[in-house]
């Protein structure tokens, strides 16, 4: 953020920030159908599967993180 801390400066932030997010939202999700449509079988498969799934609830979890940090960080602003 600018040295100032506009509000307007901070809106772009948040809104970059959503757009990250929204890019990155779905990036483990054609990993994930693959593992779901059997296309590894075995039981490395099946921990790589529980892995994938982990990864892509934590990789949730961290933007939903981000996004939620930057629109707290926001809503201490003074709106101009």
């Amino acid at each position: 953020m600018t040295d100032n801390g506009t509000f307007e400066e901070a809106k772009r932030r948040a809104e970059f920030i959503q757009r990250l997010s929204d890019d990155c939202w779905h990036a483990l999700d054609a990993s994930c159908r693959t593992m779901d449509d059997d296309a590894w079988v075995g039981p490395v498969a099946r921990r790589f599967h529980e892995v994938i799934r982990a990864d892509q609830r934590e990789l949730w979890a961290q933007l939903s993180k981000a996004v939620r940090d930057a629109e707290a960080k926001l809503a201490t602003i003074p709106r101009p």
